[in-house]
C-alpha cells in the first residue's frame, strides 16, 4: 500500500471516529451529527445525566448546566466563589443540555462565566453567560435549537439569567421578555428570549430566561449580515458633534443618529415605565450607512411595569442646572429628546405621528392582554412559586395606555386627545393599517386621519359616513379636531 492509500485510510478512519463522536442535535425525530464540532454522546454528557428524568417528561423548555464543583466553589479559582470577577480568565469549561417537548434538542461542551451587574450581589440565583468555542468543541448552537425565526441562527453566546428582581416586597419575574415583546412591536431592536426551567449540576435554580447576547459582531452579523461597532471613544466624539450644533434639529441631527430608531426606543421606554433606561451595551455605530450611523437597542428592561402612574418622560429629559441623564456623560439621548421636543416643530409632529401609530395599531389593549396572559401562563406552568407580582403587572397593562396618553398630552402641551371609532362592517384602512369594525384609536388634536378602502373591496364600496356626513370618495382625510365616528357603507350588506 503506497503512502497515498495509507493517508486515505487514515482520513477515512478519522472521519468514522468523528462521525461516531460528533455533536448530536435533534433534527425532526432523529439525531444527526454536526460537522462543526466534536463531542461525546449527548446522552452521556454530565449535564444530561444529572437532570432528573421527570424534568424531561414534563416537556417544558429545560436547561441543564454542569460545571465541575471545584470550578464553581473553590475559594481561589471558583467562578461562584469569586462572582464579582470578570473576563476570560474567569471562564470555566462545562457542559449544557437543552430539552424541549420531551426531547434532548442539543448538548455540548461550553465555556461558562458568571453574568450580571448588581444582581451578582443582590440575588442568590446566579446568572451565567455561555461561550461556544472551537476549544470546547461546538463553535455555536445548532440552527433553530432554541429560538424561532427570525432568531433561529446559530448562537456563539447565550445568557442564562433568573430575570428576577426584588422590589416593593415582591419578586418580579419574566419582566424582560414582556418588555422586549412591547419594544419589538414598536419597532425596537431587541434580543430573543425564552423562559426555561434551569438546573445547575442537577439542582433546580428556578425559572430562568435564555437570552441572546448583544454583540457588535456576532448578533449583527447573524441578523443584519455585517458587524457594527461599539467604541467608547467614537461615542464620545459623537457627543462632541451633537453638543457643537448651535440648534439641534431633526434635519441636522439625522445625519448623525438614527432618529427613527431613537424615537421608537423612547416610546417603548416611556410606555414600559422603565426606571433605569440607560443600560449598556445600548449604543452602536453602523459604518456601512452613509449617515445616521448611530442607533440604540432595547436591553435590560427588567425594572419596568412597577407603577402604571410613573412619569417616564421626566427620566428621559433634562432640565437646566440638573445633572446629565444617563450613566455615560456622552450619551445624547436625553439631551436630544429634550431639545427636539421643545424646539423643533418638525420633530414634534414626527414624534406625535409615531406615538399615535404605536398605540393605535401596534401596542393595543388586545396585544397587551394577550402578552400578559401568555407570561402569566408561563409563570404558573413553569413553576414560579411567588405569583403576587402578577396582579401588579396586570393592573399596569390595563391602566397604563390611558395614563400614558394623558402624560404625552401634558409633556407635548396639547389639548386632550381625540377619539376615533370605526363601526359597521368590513375591513378598511386607517393611516395605512387594516382595521376591523370596533377599532378605537386616539389622536392629538388636529392630526389628519387618512381613510381608504382596500382595492379588492372598492367595487362594493358605497360611501363613508363620518360623524353623520356622507363622503363618496373611497380615499379621504378627516381632521381629528373632535371625536370622530366612521362607518364604511357597502352596496352589498355585510361586506
Amino acid at each position: 500500500m503506497n503512502w497515498r492509500s495509507r493517508h486515505g485510510l487514515r482520513i477515512a478512519l478519522l472521519l468514522g471516529a468523528l462521525f461516531a463522536a460528533g455533536v448530536i442535535a435533534e433534527r425532526g425525530s432523529a439525531f444527526v451529527p454536526l460537522r462543526f464540532a466534536i463531542q461525546r454522546d449527548p446522552a452521556l454528557m454530565p449535564s444530561t445525566r444529572s437532570l432528573p428524568a421527570a424534568e424531561v417528561v414534563s416537556g417544558l423548555p429545560t436547561v441543564s448546566l454542569y460545571v465541575p464543583p471545584r470550578d464553581l466553589y473553590d475559594r481561589d479559582t471558583g467562578i461562584l466563589a469569586n462572582k464579582l470577577e470578570h473576563g476570560r480568565e474567569w471562564e470555566r469549561g462545562g457542559t449544557i443540555s437543552y430539552f424541549e417537548d420531551g426531547r434532548l434538542r442539543f448538548s455540548s461542551r461550553v465555556g461558562v462565566r458568571v453574568h450580571g451587574g448588581g444582581t451578582r450581589i443582590t440575588l442568590p440565583e446566579p446568572g451565567f453567560r455561555l461561550f461556544f468555542r472551537r476549544r470546547y468543541g461546538a463553535r455555536a448552537t445548532p440552527r433553530g435549537a432554541i429560538f424561532d425565526p427570525p432568531h433561529d441562527h446559530p448562537l456563539k453566546r447565550l445568557i442564562l439569567h433568573t430575570d428576577v428582581r426584588v422590589d416593593q416586597g415582591l419578586r418580579w419575574h419574566l419582566i424582560n421578555p414582556l418588555a422586549y415583546d412591547i419594544a419589538r412591536a414598536l419597532g425596537g431592536i431587541t434580543p430573543a428570549t425564552k423562559p426555561a426551567r434551569m438546573f445547575l449540576n442537577g439542582e433546580f435554580l428556578g425559572v430562568y430566561v435564555l437570552t441572546e447576547h448583544f454583540h457588535e459582531r456576532d448578533y449583527f452579523e447573524t441578523h443584519w449580515g455585517h458587524p457594527v461597532r461599539l467604541d467608547g471613544d467614537e461615542f464620545d466624539a459623537l457627543w462632541k458633534e451633537i453638543a457643537a450644533l448651535p440648534a439641534p434639529r431633526m434635519r441636522n441631527v439625522s445625519g448623525l443618529v438614527d432618529v427613527e430608531n431613537l424615537t421608537r426606543w423612547v416610546i417603548a421606554t416611556i410606555f414600559c415605565a422603565t426606571y433605569d433606561p440607560f443600560q449598556g451595551p445600548g449604543q452602536y455605530r453602523d459604518p456601512s450607512r452613509a449617515n445616521a450611523q448611530w442607533f440604540w437597542v432595547n436591553w435590560d428592561m427588567d425594572w419596568s411595569f412597577r407603577d402604571w402612574r410613573h412619569d417616564t418622560f421626566s427620566g428621559l429629559t433634562e432640565r437646566i442646572r440638573e445633572r446629565r441623564r444617563a450613566r455615560r456623560a456622552s450619551d445624547p439621548r436625553a439631551y436630544l429628546l429634550t431639545r427636539l421636543l421643545a424646539e423643533d416643530p418638525e420633530y414634534r409632529a414626527f414624534f406625535q405621528r409615531r406615538w399615535v401609530d404605536a398605540f393605535n395599531h401596534h401596542v393595543t389593549p388586545g396585544f397587551l392582554r394577550e402578552r400578559f396572559e401568555h407570561y402569566r401562563a408561563v409563570a404558573i406552568e413553569y413553576g414560579v412559586s411567588d405569583l403576587e407580582y402578577l396582579d401588579r403587572v396586570e393592573t399596569f397593562v390595563e391602566r397604563r395606555p390611558a395614563f400614558v396618553r394623558q402624560l404625552a398630552e401634558q409633556w407635548l402641551n396639547t389639548p386632550p386627545s381625540v377619539r376615533c371609532r370605526v363601526s359597521g362592517s368590513g375591513t378598511v384602512q386607517i393611516d395605512g393599517y387594516l382595521v376591523e369594525p370596533g377599532f378605537e384609536g386616539y389622536y392629538f388634536p388636529g392630526m389628519p386621519i387618512a381613510l381608504d378602502v382596500p382595492s379588492e373591496f372598492r367595487p362594493r364600496f358605497s360611501h363613508w359616513r363620518i360623524n353623520g356626513s356622507v363622503v363618496k370618495a373611497p380615499r379621504t382625510t378627516v381632521a381629528a379636531d373632535r371625536d370622530v365616528d366612521i362607518e364604511a357603507v357597502w352596496t352589498v350588506p355585510g361586506t
